[in-house]
């Protein structure tokens, strides 16, 4: 009995001490870290060093939180450095910083290890600033080391926008001035029967799966000097890329069934998951007319239309990951358009290549709940002066096998004959081409995807000079930048006359 409790206690006993083994390594390890850091440089050459100079925002929204910068804050020397105070000059300016994972504005002794960097993060919120023009905001971060200040600037662009939050609803007739822009969170509706006019000049950010539902009808009438815009409302950068040339940032626009007589000119529209998405109409009246209309960069199919009236002149139609055009019967007249699908995106973003051809001629139309496809007679695809073209097999031209369409192109660039029709003794297909350049690469000024600018202006060396027919041109006698169509040889292709000395810059 006594054996077994000696045995006991001894058992306890090494426990005991192994735990006291562990406990003292614990001592020495926090001792030597804490003599690290207490050990700090006191010389005042040892100077903090950033990664940036200054934080600089572009365009900001008023009362909207930006999305976080990030400035990096290194410690070159071989001693750790205590950071007496980290603060915001001025702070009232809305931009706010977060240090290490703290949020706030005024920081005091923050470590950093010899060798070693923090992480300060800055985002803004502004306030209104009643007035219609954007002001310029600017603060400093003050960061005091051993006595020594350094700042690292912000600064930023505020703009006061008129925000519509959980659905606006036009239900009168209404005109929307140009003297804020417009942030639209989730939807803007026009009621039907009722008329929504925009302003030269006015301008429209929308939020991440916002969109634009016309059940009515709507006028917008930019002018070159003051066109309307339609965009997505982020400012800063995926990588190297603008966010302003990333598809995908907001929905689209829908023209329901029921709406007509609606005109758009000299409006730019980029970025959504879709452009135009037309339901299916009366092709005896009039859905929509186009005129100097940027519709560019979509993730979706960029514009669509069942059985429809539509009418575009000086339109650039240009990437998008599904078709460009959609055209599902109907009644179409294009004139001096550049439709090009150059559609290419970051694979890890998974935006994806274009996968589709660039114009769709049809009458069948699939329908969304499965049911059975319904006919609509493609009476009229009509194509004058223009380009159709793209790389790869987002270029071709699909024209559905069936008697009930007709397509029509006269003094074009289309990339492929044979997808006009797949063989030539097939009564049920009407596509003529007339004075059509085919397969003839147009040569566009830049069309490098690296940062997804693009810029569908002709080169120099382009084909598509002087060969348009000059009466179809004199329907339109100025291209979208309001060069005259007729001061050199002859018109050219597309909705953009070649200019030699003004080439490169937006005239």
């Amino acid at each position: 009995m006594d054996g077994q409790k000696y045995k006991i206690k001894m058992k306890t006993f090494k426990i005991t001490i192994e735990k006291f083994q562990s406990l003292i390594y614990s001592i020495i390890i926090l001792s030597a870290c804490n003599n690290n850091f207490e050990d700090y440089s006191t010389q005042p050459s040892d100077r903090l060093s950033f990664s940036i100079d200054t934080v600089a925002f572009d365009t900001i929204l008023s009362t909207i939180n930006t999305p976080y910068k990030v400035l990096m804050i290194y410690n070159r020397h071989s001693k750790p450095l205590l950071i007496s105070a980290v603060s915001l000059e001025n702070g009232k300016n809305g931009f706010k910083i977060n240090v290490d994972g703290k949020a706030g504005t005024d920081f005091h002794d923050v470590e950093i290890r010899a060798n070693d960097s923090l992480y300060v993060f800055v985002s803004a919120k502004p306030m209104e600033n009643a007035s219609a023009e954007p002001q310029y905001l600017t603060d400093r971060v003050i960061f005091v080391t051993n006595g020594v200040r350094q700042e690292i600037v912000l600064s930023a662009s505020s703009q006061d926008v008129i925000l519509w939050k959980g659905g606006y609803f036009i239900t009168e007739d209404t005109v929307l001035s140009n003297q804020r822009p417009y942030l639209i969170y989730d939807s803007l509706v026009v009621e039907a029967g009722k008329t929504l006019q925009i302003e030269e000049g006015a301008t429209f950010y929308m939020h991440n799966n916002a969109k634009m539902i016309i059940k009515g009808r709507v006028t917008a009438k930019g002018t070159l000097e003051k066109p309307i815009l339609i965009r997505g409302d982020r400012f800063d950068s995926y990588a190297d890329i603008p966010y302003d040339h990333v598809p995908g940032q907001w929905e689209g626009i829908r023209f329901e069934s029921d709406s007509y007589d609606n005109e758009l000119e000299y409006v730019t529209i980029r970025n959504g998951q879709y452009g135009f998405d037309f339901q299916p109409s009366d092709p005896s009246r009039s859905k929509m007319k186009l005129n100097n209309v940027i519709l560019t960069n979509f993730k979706g199919v960029l514009f669509n239309a069942v059985n429809c009236n539509i009418e575009a002149g000086n339109c650039e139609f240009s990437n998008a990951r599904y078709a460009l055009l959609r055209l599902i019967g109907g009644r179409y007249r294009f004139l001096h358009c550049t439709i090009a699908n150059y559609y290419m995106s970051n694979q890890e973003a998974g935006w994806g290549n274009s996968n589709n051809e660039t114009v769709q001629i049809l009458a069948t139309y699939d329908q969304l709940d499965g049911s059975e496809p319904v006919i609509y007679p493609l009476e009229q695809a009509d194509f004058y002066n223009s380009i159709i073209w793209g790389q790869g097999s987002a270029s071709d031209i699909r024209i559905e096998e069936d008697e009930n369409v007709h397509a029509y192109f006269q003094n074009c660039i289309i990339p492929n004959k044979d997808a006009t029709n797949d063989d030539p003794n097939d009564p049920n297909i009407e596509a003529q081409l007339v004075n059509c350049l085919i397969h003839i690469d147009p040569k566009f000024q830049i069309t490098n995807s690296d940062n997804l600018f693009y810029d569908f202006r002709l080169d120099s060396i382009s084909p598509a000079k002087n060969v348009a027919n000059v009466l179809i041109s004199q329907e339109i006698p100025y291209d979208m930048k309001g060069n005259n169509r007729f001061l050199d040889q002859g018109p050219d292709l597309g909705a953009y006359e070649y200019k030699a000395i003004l080439a490169k810059n937006d005239n």
